[in-house]
This record gives structure tokens, C-alpha cells and sequence, in this order.
């Protein structure tokens, strides 16, 4: 059977899952490294047939002395010859990660997801921000979520589309080339005579999901399963498929349970609550935390301490979870709230 393209392949992750539609505006993240240089080649060829109107947006993070500018220019002059305008960012990430108490991948993530944000504030019509992660970061993604013991959810991997949400509104975030393999991207770049540059820190087993890419992929690669990375996005999508089903009975369970909510505090019945399997209320809870501000660090123990207390009638009772939420038990009611 013959290979498709990743024109092909791009274009019917893009019609599958309605991540772009005629005339919408998109901001590309484009470092200039093979994934990036493939998506905005692949998207300027859509864009005359779609009507799109292309914003890439370089980030200079400042970590690679004269590699970085040369990444910059480089990724200036490819735009000028497509007369687009490209938008720089220069951001000292290694500052912000000293100053805000985080790593410098931490701190490079959140330089580009801030400038994505910025130009796409700045924008008109439907907008929307593409990344270029592809299906060997999906790979990588489930498999370093597993080795941190996650959940079914998380060995959903990455989505193709998400929600950037943040205090002045939210864009659609996508990624396009997520069902495309790295080796079929450099074929493409070479192909297209695109000629990327290369990041070099990439090759370094310097950071955890480095080591994960660089060492232990392909060893179970050559020991234990040669078809490892179609595994472990095949894996992702069974997980993902699951994922939402079960999420959509938790939609259903949470609205019939619910007794009051508010942007502090939300109110389930105990019994009705009480009554549901443990992996609808558990998702209910991380729903209701989620609604009032604590998106993170939800342990399954403390799930587990929550659940001793919802299915008891004595009461008060109370759980507590990190950054001073609980959960209370009393009079018939569960509540999730913030301390003050």
C-alpha cells in the first residue's frame, strides 16, 4: 500500500477532528526546527485553498548564544520570502526560570504560550494557535506519563485541539501534525528543500524527556517491541476514545447530582453522590475543584481520603487538598470550597 503523503495525512487530521475551517486566522509557532518548518509549509499551501491568513511567532528564549539569533533570522528571512511577517519574542527564560522558582523547559513553555497568546489577542476574526507536536511526541508524552504513574486520562496523551484558557479570554490551541512520525517530517523538509535548523540541546540527554527520547525509547525499540512508537500512539487513541465517553457520563452525573454552584464554592448531594462508581465521582470531584480554581495536584489519595468521608452519613467531616481547598461533608451535602 502506498505511503500518503504529509500533505495527505495533515489535511485529514485537520477534516477529522475541524481544526481549521475557511478563512480562520492562525498563529504558528515556528522555531525553525524540521516540525515547525513542516507545519507552516504544509499550512501556507492550505492556506490559499482555505483562505487562511498565517501568523507565525517566533520565540528567541535566549539559552543558545548565537545559535538563537541564528534561529531568529533564519526563521525571519523564510517568512519574508512567503511575505508574511514574522512576530519575535526575546525572552530571558533563564531569568524567568531563576526568578519564578522553575526549570528552563518550564520556563521556555510558558514564554511561547504567552507569546502565542499575545499576538492572538492582537488578532481579528477566528483565531487559532497551532504547535507543531507530532505523533513521536505523543509517543513520548504516554510514555513519560506512565513511568509518573498517571491515570487512564493521562495515557490519552496530548489532544488535538485544547483550550488555552487565561484571565482575558481563551484560544483554540491545535496541532495538526499530530498523527505524522518525525521521520516523515525530515523526509518532508528534505524533500521541500526546506532546510531547518537544528537544536542542538535536543540532542542531549540533558533534561528527563531528553533521556526518555534519547535512551530509553530506543531501547525498547531495539529489545523489546521494534513497533514501540505505533503502540504507544495506538494506545493513546484507544485512551483517548475512552476518555470521552466516560467524560461525557460525568457531564451527565455531575448536573443531576449538583445541588448549587458558584465561583467559590459548589454543592452536591452526599447520597446521590455517594452512589456513583468511584471513577464518575472521582472525575466529578476534579471537575468541581477544576470549576473553582484548583486544576493541579488532586492526589488519588486524597480522592480516596474524600470518598471514606462521602460514603458515611456522620458528619462534619472534612478532607483538605493542596493551595487550602477541601472537601466538607455535612447535613446531606458535599461541599468544594477555598478556605479564606
Amino acid at each position: 500500500m502506498m505511503k500518503q503523503s504529509v500533505d495527505r495525512i495533515v489535511k485529514e487530521t485537520i477534516e477529522k477532528h475541524n481544526l481549521i475551517e475557511n478563512g480562520d486566522t492562525i498563529v504558528l509557532g515556528l522555531s525553525g526546527g524540521p516540525d515547525s518548518m513542516c507545519l507552516f509549509d504544509v499550512l501556507v499551501k492550505l492556506s490559499k485553498d482555505m483562505d487562511l491568513k498565517i501568523q507565525p511567532v517566533h520565540v528567541n528564549h535566549k539559552m543558545r548564544p548565537g545559535a538563537a539569533e541564528r534561529d531568529q533570522e533564519f526563521v525571519e528571512s523564510v517568512c519574508r520570502k512567503h511575505g508574511l511577517e514574522c512576530r519575535t519574542y526575546i525572552v530571558d527564560c533563564l531569568s524567568m526560570a531563576q526568578s519564578q522558582g522553575m526549570t528552563g523547559e518550564e520556563a521556555g513553555r510558558k514564554a511561547r504560550y504567552d507569546a502565542f497568546y499575545e499576538t492572538a489577542k492582537s488578532l481579528t476574526g477566528n483565531v487559532k494557535i497551532a504547535v507543531a507536536q507530532n505523533a513521536n511526541d505523543q509517543a513520548e508524552t504516554v510514555l513519560f506519563r506512565l513511568l509518573r504513574g498517571t491515570g487512564t486520562d493521562g495515557l490519552a496523551g496530548v489532544a488535538y485541539e485544547r483550550d488555552e484558557v487565561r484571565a482575558g479570554g481563551s484560544f483554540k490551541v491545535i496541532r495538526p501534525l499530530l498523527d505524522v512520525f518525525r521521520s516523515d517530517i525530515e523526509d518532508y523538509c528534505q524533500k521541500q528543500k526546506l532546510d531547518p535548523v537544528r537544536d542542538h540541546t535536543n540532542d542531549e540527554a540533558i533534561y528527563s524527556r531528553n533521556k526518555l527520547r534519547l535512551e530509553l525509547l530506543p531501547l525498547l525499540e531495539r529489545e523489546y517491541n521494534e513497533n514501540i512508537f505505533d503502540g504507544l500512539v495506538r494506545l493513546s487513541k484507544i485512551a483517548a476514545a475512552d476518555k470521552e465517553y466516560i467524560w461525557q457520563q460525568v457531564e451527565a452525573e455531575y448536573q443531576r447530582v449538583l445541588i448549587s454552584e458558584t465561583k467559590d464554592q459548589i454543592i452536591f448531594d452526599r447520597q446521590n453522590l455517594a452512589e456513583l462508581h468511584d471513577a464518575i465521582r472521582h472525575r466529578i470531584a476534579l471537575k468541581a475543584f477544576g470549576q473553582i480554581g484548583l486544576t493541579s495536584d488532586v492526589s488519588a489519595e486524597r480522592l480516596a481520603a474524600a470518598d471514606k468521608i462521602i460514603g458515611v452519613k456522620q458528619g462534619p467531616k472534612v478532607v483538605e487538598f493542596p493551595r487550602h481547598y477541601f472537601i466538607k461533608v455535612a447535613k446531606g451535602k458535599v461541599i468544594f470550597a477555598k478556605m479564606v
